[in-house]
């Protein structure tokens, strides 16, 4: 009895040290999870610097903003969310480490290559996934369909290509899902919620079924049975062998063999005239092979006719290298086609736009859908920004000057500073914009802004030398001076956005370039209104940047610091945009 007792007491023992060695294990697991999360992504805002892991208290992880666990007091994490911190590298694998995890939201990277293959095995539990715009390339992996706890799944605004896969249809507890913005083509999963529609699908021209336009189906032998094949094969060899026939009882007309030699010795003395032509038509051909690498190709025509045959009643900008329409698809979408002027030469601007724009992938870039190439015509298809340029905002009317108002500009500044920083700093290859004005700043439907117009964009590797692409030399020269350019705009935007004057006027009525800058430089409908000190910090930021020296003006990722220090000191007046603000639009 005593030894039955014993065992029992042993036993119960050794199942509680063993369990305490797995809570242990799983702690271990998801601190090495959030670790190489950090080592594996480059980071070039600094956006986890503070994810301090000198700390060996249990539940410590628990206290990064990023985090959720599931007990405050356990280094167990349930939640991850890292949207917009500007990270750039492959889909981290180590989070597979994170074996408790059930939401996880990495939208609004920089995250390229492939989605894994194995991709139930990493995140197996989540209830919530979020890759979207990002720019992850390739098929979306069949395994997905194996995360059989899904409720959201989020992939739009990618590079992601090739079919949907059936299965994820089968999923039986997704409630959201999006692929919009991506180059998806076939036939779009049955499934189980109405709640997914065909917002979800978006901007993927390829794509059909049900709640798009029907499949058609490519065979041909569809509609033909077998009886009706043997009837036409019968008649067509009969018709044929009474044609050879008449042919070989009343002779070849002599007139049409004439006519044929005669065609022939034409097009042979025409061989060298068309030869020396055709070499320029196949350059030009290649070149635009190569441009639907980066966006894609569309047809003129559907294009045509989503604008009425670019009617003026579909207008809604006029720019410096053509007419902006606004077009509306069959589907319900909306895009903006830039229309470039016929009469000048603007091959340059057109294939910088592209490879420029095309390449990028950031929530404050303008997303550029497509262009087309046809004969004489050069169009650029981008997505639609229901608000127009910051420029008509600020300098149209009072109204909707007055309707922007301090923490609504001041929301606008971080957002075109941090697209601007990424570009300087966050790309593997860093990019100018070469022109940056109000003009250019497009405003979605919640006042986001977008930046555009980068057909004056210069590509630098890492030692500042300017790069030549085999399409268009992107860069002529090199140095420092291309970014100051930018951080010089950049401060004549922030001076607009504070004053309300536009660039003539700033340096005609009284001169901010030469003086340290005080309220009385403010637009006066924003003064007594608890915000004082904060406009003073704004002033005296834009100043910085349109500094006479190029070398005293700050980096743009210095800029883009300073701004977001002010806005985190004042959270308070940080408002909500509304989403029902909208005017006509303009494009440059």
């Amino acid at each position: 009895m005593e030894k039955t007792n014993f065992r029992t007491f042993l036993g119960f023992v050794l199942v509680l040290l063993l369990s305490r060695i797995c809570v242990c294990c799983a702690s271990e697991s998801d601190v090495y999870c959030l670790k190489s999360i950090k080592d594996s992504l480059h980071d070039p805002f600094n956006s986890l610097g503070f994810w301090d892991f000198s700390n060996a208290t249990e539940g410590f992880i628990c206290k990064f903003s990023e985090v959720l666990c599931w007990h405050p007091d356990e280094n167990k994490v349930l939640s991850l969310s890292l949207s917009g911190y500007g990270l750039i590298g492959e889909f981290p694998r180590g989070i597979q480490n994170c074996t408790s995890l059930t939401s996880l939201d990495l939208s609004g990277n920089s995250l390229y290559g492939t989605i894994p293959s194995d991709i139930s095995a990493i995140v197996e539990h989540v209830t919530i996934l979020d890759l979207s715009n990002n720019t992850f390339s390739g098929d979306i992996p069949p395994d997905i369909a194996n995360c059989q706890y899904l409720n959201g799944l989020k992939l739009d605004n990618n590079y992601l290509e090739g079919e949907i896969p059936s299965r994820i249809g089968y999923l039986p507890r997704l409630k959201t899902f999006s692929v919009a913005n991506n180059y998806l083509t076939g036939p779009v999963p049955l499934f189980y919620r109405e709640s997914i529609t065909v917002e979800s699908f978006e901007n993927n021209s390829e794509l059909c079924g049900k709640p798009l336009k029907g499949c058609e189906d490519s065979s041909i032998w569809k509609h033909v049975d077998h009886a009706s094949f043997i009837k036409a094969f019968v008649i067509g060899w009969v018709l044929l062998f009474t044609l050879v026939l008449v042919l070989c009882l009343f002779k070849f007309p002599t007139k049409a063999i004439n006519k044929i030699v005669s065609l022939n010795i034409w097009r042979l003395g025409k061989k060298e005239h068309l030869t020396s032509g055709s070499e320029e038509e196949l350059s030009s051909q290649h070149k635009i092979l190569k441009l639907e690498k980066f966006v894609t190709r569309m047809n003129f025509t559907e294009l045509e006719n989503a604008t009425s045959g670019f009617s003026e009643d579909y207008l809604v900008g006029n720019g410096m290298l053509g007419k902006v329409y606004k077009a509306i698809l069959p589907n319900g979408w909306i895009l903006a086609i830039k229309k470039l002027n016929d009469w000048e030469n603007l091959e340059d601007e057109f294939v910088s736009e592209i490879t420029t724009l095309g390449g990028l992938r950031h929530r404050n870039l303008l997303p550029l859908i497509g262009f087309c190439a046809e004969k004489q015509e050069r169009l650029l298809v981008y997505k639609y920004m229901a608000n127009g340029s910051l420029d008509e905002w600020l300098h149209s009317n009072e109204v909707s000057a007055k309707i922007l108002d301090f923490p609504l500009r001041a929301k606008i500044a971080l957002g075109i500073a941090k697209g601007l920083a990424w570009l300087h700093h966050g790309y593997e290859l860093h990019v100018t914009h070469g022109s940056i004005s109000t003009r250019c700043i497009l405003l979605d439907q919640n006042l986001e802004p977008k930046i555009s117009n980068f057909w004056e964009a210069k590509f630098w590797s890492k030692n500042d030398s300017a790069l030549s692409w085999s399409l268009f030399p992107v860069a002529e020269y090199s140095g420092l001076g291309s970014y100051k350019q930018d951080i010089y705009c950049f401060g004549v935007v922030l001076l607009e956005l504070v004053t309300g004057k536009e660039p003539h006027e700033l340096t005609s009525s009284r001169n901010l370039f030469d003086h340290s800058p005080c309220l009385l430089d403010a637009d006066r409908n924003f003064l007594g209104k608890g915000a004082d000190d904060l406009i003073l910090q704004f002033l005296e930021l834009a100043c910085d940047c349109v500094k006479f020296f190029p070398n005293e003006r700050p980096t743009m990722l210095e800029v883009y610091d300073r701004l977001k220090n002010i806005s985190q000191g004042r959270r308070d007046w940080i408002q909500k945009i509304p989403l029902s603000t909208d005017i006509s639009s303009k494009y440059d």
